[in-house]
């Protein structure tokens, strides 16, 4: 019965005002659920109404709640339409709601922020204009007990994290390129609350990363469930040098909900064995064996009259190497329409031909920005516009280095001379 009273009591007050002060004015109201203390990360649903006496010829300018150290939203179906008896008369109005989500432990006020409502006259019909402030509101976040010391906080009622590797060959080795792709698939929160990971991934000398842009996904299956949020995070390597590489294991503390304790997800670190561009059993093999060749072949040419090709040559000038020309024009065709991946294994190749076996640092520096215009978040520059630059600084280089003598590994001259050239 004093409930029903109270009830009656504040509907007529708008009535008695309006007999008091003439026309009724429009009113605004705030409604915060929950109304206590929440915990630091969950949703704060804010209720923000405007009702007229008579209708509104366009929305209201509803007021901007996004506030310091929390994330403000609107959810779907954000403004609905509504109607409220005051006294004897229906005013009608709308609700607007956002969703506020502490990120820290303090006392967040809303005080300050004001809407603009547009309404008709109820005597004259014609347009007026109100500016109402919102009603002094306290949004009051704290941490739970025994989960003060996590940063950032991150609360959800089951969190988990997955790592996975694509395109990492059988036999790596310097040149190839490799993509991990980190996951966080969490069930009570939002994705944009979720820590990153590939920002703290300690990335060892000799890889190179290029990460991408994260993907941020919320589902809401309805029916009572909680929201699914999921974060993806992609990182392509390109691997530089031979070695022995650890990715380093992920994890996150967070906040369990449910059982309410501190719970630690984690991924397995990931080991990848380089071997060097000549690094396989049949290279080694070959190094073993070169010197047997080099007299092997110095013989056939002392029988065959090849030291007299080789005067010859010495005459003439030095050769570039046959395997040389070939690696150079292999390197060349991958720069000019290849994939960008094939490119840094024959620069390598082509590379330890030459007079010092480096590319130099100008060919590094431009073979980095086409590689990060491939793999990383947003291209940059134009890639014919590097390509052409890198071709170019191919040219010079192969100018100013000559090319080591001929290794065991280019091909032997023919054990048929044309003596007709000499």
């Amino acid at each position: 019965m004093i409930r029903a009273l109270v009830i009656a009591l504040l509907a007529a007050i708008p009535a008695a005002i309006a007999q008091e002060s003439g026309p009724p004015s429009p009113t605004i109201a705030v409604s915060v659920d929950p109304p206590g203390p929440v915990t630091v990360g969950a949703p704060v649903e804010v209720a923000v109404t405007v009702l007229v006496p008579t209708y509104m010829p366009q929305p209201p300018d509803w007021p901007d709640l996004q506030i310091a150290d929390a994330i403000t939203r609107l959810p779907e179906r954000a403004t609905v339409p509504v109607t409220r008896r005051v006294g004897h008369d229906i005013w009608s109005g709308l609700t607007r709601s956002y969703e506020i989500t502490p990120q820290r432990a303090a006392d967040f006020d809303l005080g300050g922020a004001e809407a603009t409502v547009r309404y008709a006259d109820p005597e004259t019909n014609e347009r007026r204009e109100a500016t109402l402030p919102l009603p002094d509101v306290v949004i009051s976040a704290v941490l739970p007990k025994g989960a003060e010391a996590l940063d950032p906080f991150v609360s959800a009622q089951n969190l988990t994290l997955r790592a996975r590797v694509d395109g990492l060959p059988d036999a790596p080795k310097p040149g190839d390129a490799f993509r991990l792709t980190l996951t966080t698939v969490a069930t009570g929160t939002r994705s944009m609350l979720l820590p990153p990971l590939a920002d703290r991934l300690d990335v060892p000398a000799g890889l190179r990363a290029y990460p991408r842009q994260p993907e941020l996904s919320d589902t809401a299956p309805g029916g009572g469930d909680l929201p699914t949020a999921t974060r993806i995070e992609a990182i392509s390597f390109v691997i530089e040098a031979p070695g022995a590489y650890i990715l380093p294991a992920q994890s996150v503390e967070w906040w369990n909900t449910a059982a309410q304790r501190v719970e630690t997800a984690t991924t397995d670190p990931i080991d990848i064995a380089v071997a060097g561009a000549l690094g396989d059993a049949a290279s080694q093999t070959m190094r073993t064996l070169q010197p047997l060749v080099l007299a092997g072949a110095a013989l056939v040419l002392a029988t065959l009259g090849g030291g007299l090709a080789v005067l010859r040559h010495r005459r003439r000038g030095r050769l570039p190497s046959p395997s040389e020309r070939r690696l150079y024009r292999q390197l060349r065709a991958a720069v000019r329409r290849g994939r960008i991946e094939t490119i840094r294994p024959r620069l390598y190749r082509w590379s330890a031909a030459l007079t010092p076996a480096d590319p130099g640092p100008q060919i590094e520096t431009l073979l980095r920005r086409l590689e990060r215009a491939a793999f990383g978040p947003e291209p940059s520059e134009a890639d014919a516009t590097i390509r052409a630059a890198l071709l170019a600084a191919l040219v010079e280089r192969r100018r100013a280095a000559p090319a080591k003598p001929l290794r065991a590994e280019a091909a032997l001259p023919a054990l048929n001379p044309d003596w007709s050239r000499l």
